[in-house]
């Protein structure tokens, strides 16, 4: 059985800040902290809002099925080590 994912509720860019809802129901909002353009792809990386010191989140901007602006988190290992080496530069 695949393992449940949380869903991103709003994204207000303008005001920097995510809203994503956990599989159990619980809502968490998310500052994003930067923005990285990365092989003509936006990623957002984002902080908890409730932790000091944490880990960090990526989400990767798509286009959905309709070919509106959308945004996927990123799992895959390979992607996320590009992330933080560009984010160490």
């Amino acid at each position: 059985m695949a393992k449940e994912e949380g869903i991103i509720k709003l994204i207000n860019e303008e005001d920097g800040i995510v809203i994503l809802e956990e599989a159990n129901g619980k809502k968490r909002r998310f500052e994003v902290v930067t923005s990285l353009d990365v092989d003509n792809t936006t990623y957002l990386i984002l902080m908890d809002e409730d932790e000091e010191v944490g880990e960090g989140y990526a989400l990767k901007t798509v286009k959905d099925k309709e070919g509106n602006k959308a945004y996927r988190p990123v799992v895959d290992e390979e992607e996320l080590v590009k992330l933080q080496k560009e984010l160490e530069e």
